[in-house]
């Protein structure tokens, strides 16, 4: 088995698309869940750095939120920004809701049958539409696990494990 793993130190909340008007707004792709995200006085960080954006106002855009950072009060310093990732850490998420997990949490958890054979460790998480797929690394191979109540039994954060009945064929 290779190495263990690693989770991340921080999650993507959204990206930065480009400067808007010349007050220093940005448009922003939103990349979390969480319809409180971005709210006033949320904290981001630029990247995986420690520079910390402070978001002081907020409004809807086509496909966007137009979004305003303390201290980013021309087009210049906005379209320093241009591309780059805003990030937060895993506790700024909460809970997640009931039943599900986050992304982040499933990362590098180990994985077993029911009959206790490890079947590898979770390396990605991908969302198809339908289910999300765990992308589970094991010694010999690489299996795609649907996330459904058929298949896991059981995700335990505490034993960093997951349990799963594979379906015929699955593996």
């Amino acid at each position: 088995m290779s190495p263990r793993f690693r989770k991340p130190s921080r999650v993507i909340a959204g990206r930065v698309i480009k400067a808007h008007g010349v007050l220093g707004w940005v448009k922003v792709e939103v990349l979390s869940s969480n319809p409180s995200r971005f709210r006033a006085g949320n904290v981001f960080y630029l990247e995986d750095g420690e520079e910390v954006l402070v978001l002081e106002a907020s409004r809807p855009a086509p496909d966007a939120l137009l979004v305003k950072f303390r201290g980013v009060d021309d087009r210049e310093a906005a379209s320093g920004l241009r591309g780059k990732d805003l990030t937060i850490t895993p506790e700024q998420m909460g809970e997640p809701p009931e039943d599900a997990w986050w992304e982040h949490d499933l990362l590098a958890l180990q994985v077993y049958d029911v009959d206790g054979n490890m079947l590898g460790e979770v390396t990605e998480v991908m969302e198809t539409g339908a289910n999300d797929v765990l992308v589970v690394r094991g010694e010999e191979r690489e299996y795609l696990i649907p996330m459904i109540s058929d298949v896991v039994v059981e995700v335990d954060l505490a034993l960093e494990r997951i349990t799963v009945r594979p379906l015929p064929g699955l593996l």
